[in-house]
C-alpha cells in the first residue's frame, strides 16, 4: 500500500470515529495559524518557513509564540514547518485575541489570527513528513517518522475539547491536544492550501489588504469568514465591522469591555492624498466607535488602518455608503 493509500484509509477511520461536532470535520484538514501579516507574508511568498528560516529570512512579523515554550523546544525541531490536526489548542487559548500589554506574558500574542486548512491526505503524504503525539515542546514528546505509526496516536485525545479530569489524565489530554505534523525547513502551499479562515469580515478586509495583487487573484475565493464553533474561541477583543457612512467613520469591536488601549488611526483620502492620524492614549474602547471625519472624502473614499497598543488590528479601503440608489 503506498502512503497515501494509507493516509487516505486513515483519514476514513478517522472521519468514522468522530461522527458529530466539530471534529467530525477535523480530519479533513491538518491546522496552522499565526497573526494576520505572518500568514500575508507567507501567501504573497507562497512558503511557509520553519522558525529557524523565517527568522533568519526575517519574515516572521509578529512572534505569537511563548518565550519559554520556544526556549525549551529542541533545536532540531525548530528546523520544521509545525501544524496542528486540531485546532483550538491550549497555546492559541492563551494568545488569541487583542490582549492588552500588560497582560502579555512571554510574548505570547496573536492580536489578529488567521488559520490556514490544509488537505489532511496530500501533507501527511509527503515522504519526510514527521508527526507527533503531542506538543513537540514537552519533555521526550513522542515524534514519528513511518506513516504507520498514524494509528499510535490518541486522537480520542488529540481532539478532545470536554472539559478537563483530574490529575494526572488531564495533563496527558493537554498534551495531546498540540499533536503535531512536521515538515523539514518550508513547505510550498500551493497545493495544499485548501481553506483560510478569518473570525470577522473586518479581519477578512485586513488580510486582503496585506495581499499582493496575484495573492489576491489566486487564493483571495478561500478567505471564509467562520462563524461557527471549531476554529476560534472568539472570547478577546477583536474588529468585527468598520463602515463608512458619508463622513461618518464606524467602527464595530467584538467582545468590547472598555478595557484600555493606546489608539492609533491613520487614514488617507484616495481623491485629494490627503493623510490624517489620530491618536488616544489609553482609551477605553467600547462595543461602537465612531468619529466624523472633517474633510470631504470623494467617490474613492479611504485607506483606512487601526492599531491598539500598536498592534494592527484593522486594514482596509472603505468606500462611502449611500442611501442614494444608484
Amino acid at each position: 500500500m503506498s502512503r497515501k493509500d494509507f493516509v487516505t484509509e486513515f483519514q476514513k477511520k478517522l472521519l468514522s470515529d468522530f461522527q458529530s461536532g466539530f471534529q467530525s470535520w477535523w480530519a479533513n484538514f491538518i491546522f496552522h495559524y499565526s497573526d494576520v501579516k505572518n500568514i500575508a507574508s507567507i501567501l504573497n511568498t507562497g512558503l511557509l518557513y520553519s522558525r529557524s528560516q523565517a527568522i533568519v529570512k526575517g519574515l516572521m512579523t509578529n512572534d505569537n509564540a511563548n518565550d519559554a515554550v520556544i526556549s525549551r523546544t529542541d533545536e532540531e525541531l525548530k528546523k520544521y514547518v509545525r501544524f496542528y490536526f486540531g485546532a483550538k489548542t491550549p497555546t492559541q487559548y492563551r494568545n488569541e485575541g487583542i490582549k492588552h500589554s500588560s497582560a502579555i506574558t512571554q510574548n505570547a500574542h496573536c492580536p489578529v489570527p488567521v488559520f490556514l486548512l490544509f488537505d489532511f491526505v496530500k501533507l501527511l503524504s509527503l515522504s519526510d513528513t514527521r508527526f507527533s503525539n503531542g506538543n513537540i515542546a514537552a519533555e521526550n514528546p513522542e515524534i514519528y517518522d513511518d506513516i504507520v505509526d498514524l494509528e499510535k496516536l490518541e486522537f480520542k485525545y488529540i481532539y478532545n475539547r470536554e472539559s478537563l479530569p483530574s490529575e494526572p489524565y488531564s495533563r496527558h489530554i493537554l498534551y495531546c491536544r498540540h499533536a503535531e505534523v512536521l515538515v523539514r525547513d518550508e513547505l510550498a502551499i500551493e497545493e495544499f492550501l485548501k481553506f483560510i479562515c478569518v473570525r470577522s469580515e473586518a479581519e477578512r478586509e485586513t488580510l486582503l489588504s496585506l495581499m499582493n495583487d496575484d495573492t489576491r487573484s489566486r487564493h483571495g475565493a478561500k478567505i471564509k469568514v467562520f462563524t461557527k464553533d471549531g476554529i476560534f474561541y472568539k472570547d478577546r477583543l477583536y474588529v468585527n465591522k468598520v463602515s463608512l457612512n458619508g463622513q461618518l467613520l464606524i467602527i464595530e469591536l467584538a467582545n468590547a469591555k472598555n478595557n484600555q488601549f493606546d489608539f492609533e488611526a491613520t487614514y488617507t483620502v484616495i481623491d485629494s492624498g490627503e493623510s490624517r492620524r489620530i491618536t488616544h492614549l489609553n482609551m477605553a474602547i467600547p462595543s461602537k466607535l465612531h468619529t466624523n471625519l472633517p474633510e470631504p472624502i470623494g467617490q474613492q473614499g479611504i485607506v483606512f488602518a487601526l492599531y491598539l497598543d500598536n498592534n494592527l488590528v484593522y486594514q482596509g479601503k472603505l468606500i462611502p455608503d449611500t442611501d442614494i440608489p444608484f
